[in-house]
């Protein structure tokens, strides 16, 4: 006998932002996953929309995400795709258009009803990705936010993965905009996404917060990353990847 879904009082519209940065060879793996755990809300009676942000991008990326599109069209997902092309080479500002054209498509809607996430291009988000924050939602969290792991670390020397790994348990909430999430009303408030670079997450972060939203942090649903040496984003993952690698090690004195 089936489990009758549970009846969402808060959360009628989800969307997912995914700016995109000449990613042809990762990109159909993150589109892949999000295809799943959009899968994953299927017994709710939710608003589905994904905005695929192409940021100058002069490579395969647009056809991959077509053909992601019939793909979502063969599982009958219920699944809304915007385009949207910009040529800023800046994701903070990408992010900040995808999130408006999810708003713009739900206008009718009361934005403290609409759930938003973000992810990367080169990363690949957990079946429950959604359907976990959803749950925070109607739980009354505005702004859930989740850890990142990498799963190929070829390119990097086996020193680098232990620096990082060890840095990077010593942190007690990273925030990453490959693993993010936030009511649309809160977002508003808070001013939306800054056209930074680099580090509009943790600014949209401090902003969420400061404008009293209700942070959750959630350490059990990683997103998959990738470690490539060339960055996307400058100060980025990559760049900090490359800071440890390229910094010698202090040895404690014997």
């Amino acid at each position: 006998m089936k489990r009758a879904p549970p009846l969402l009082a808060r959360t009628v519209a989800v969307g997912v932002v995914l700016p995109v940065h000449n990613e042809q060879e990762l990109l159909g793996s993150a589109l892949a996953s999000l295809v799943e755990a959009f899968d994953q809300l299927s017994r709710w009676e939710l608003a589905l929309g994904a905005a695929v942000v192409l940021d100058s991008c002069n490579d395969a990326s647009e056809e991959i995400t077509c053909e992601w599109q019939g793909t979502l069209a063969r599982r009958r997902i219920p699944l809304e795709v915007t385009f949207v092309t910009c040529s800023s080479k800046n994701v903070g500002h990408a992010r900040a258009l995808g999130c408006a054209s999810l708003l713009a498509q739900w206008s009718r809607t009361d934005p403290s009803r609409i759930w938003l996430a973000t992810t990367d291009a080169d990363s690949r988000v957990p079946k429950d990705w959604l359907a976990t924050q959803v749950v925070q939602h109607e739980a009354g969290v505005d702004h859930w936010s989740g850890r990142v792991s990498v799963a190929d670390w070829s390119g990097h020397q086996d020193e680098t993965k232990l620096r990082w790994q060890y840095e990077y348990e010593r942190e007690n909430q990273p925030i990453h905009g490959a693993n993010l999430g936030f009511n649309a009303a809160a977002y508003l408030a808070a001013g939306g996404f800054a056209p930074l670079e680099t580090g509009e997450d943790r600014a949209l972060h401090r902003s969420l917060v400061a404008h009293g939203a209700f942070s959750y942090f959630d350490s059990a649903v990683p997103v998959v990353t990738s470690a490539r040496r060339r960055a996307r984003a400058p100060l980025g993952f990559a760049h900090a990847l490359d800071v440890i690698s390229s910094t010698p090690r202090v040895r404690a004195a014997s």
